[in-house]
Parts: C-alpha cells; sequence; structure tokens
C-alpha cells in the first residue's frame, strides 16, 4: 500500500512541476513578445527607422538639387535674368514683351 501512495505523490508533484513550467514559460514567452521590449515591438521600431532612412535619403537628394540650384544662380547671370523675366515680368530698357496665352482647349 506504501508504494501506491508515493506513486501517486509522485504523479501529483510532476502534474505539479509541469503546470509551473508552462505557466512560468507562457508569463515567459508573454513579456517577449508583447513586452515594451518585445518583438513586436522591435519589428514596428525597424520598420519606421527603414520609413525614416527613406525620408532622410529623399531629403538628402532635394539638398543636393538645391545647392546646385544656388551654386548656378550664384555664377550665372543669365541664369538670374531668365528667372527675373519669367517669375517677375523683368525686361530690359527699350523691349517688347508680347505675351501669348494659349487655348484651354489644347
Amino acid at each position: 500500500m506504501a508504494k501506491v501512495g508515493v506513486a501517486t505523490q509522485k504523479k501529483t508533484m510532476t502534474r505539479k512541476r509541469l503546470i509551473v513550467i508552462v505557466v512560468l514559460t507562457t508569463i515567459v514567452v508573454a513579456f517577449v513578445l508583447l513586452s515594451p521590449y518585445g518583438v513586436f515591438t522591435r519589428v514596428k521600431l525597424e520598420g519606421d527607422v527603414d520609413a525614416l532612412n527613406v525620408r532622410i535619403t529623399e531629403a538628402r537628394y532635394s539638398v543636393d538639387s538645391l545647392r546646385a540650384i544656388v551654386k548656378r544662380l550664384e555664377t550665372d547671370t543669365t541664369e538670374i535674368e531668365r528667372l527675373a523675366r519669367e517669375r517677375y515680368g523683368y525686361v530690359r530698357p527699350g523691349e517688347d514683351v508680347y505675351i501669348i496665352r494659349r487655348d484651354s482647349t489644347d
């Protein structure tokens, strides 16, 4: 009879250990996946970093383009004259300006 009681005790201890292990494993997995330092947060942040890197690259191209325009305006007087004529309607003394309007149906 004593052997039956010992075997039952071992089974209940094994079940308790198994339950404790399952609960602890569930807690650890939930923390790894759902915590502020978890996998899901990391994946989202990596996506945000990639998107920001794309925006940085686009901004660098824009800055390079604008620097080229500034350099051209600083060195090329014909470019300044062209912009003054187009944007502000400037003309040289004695010049006649003809404005050709296009039909909106074209």
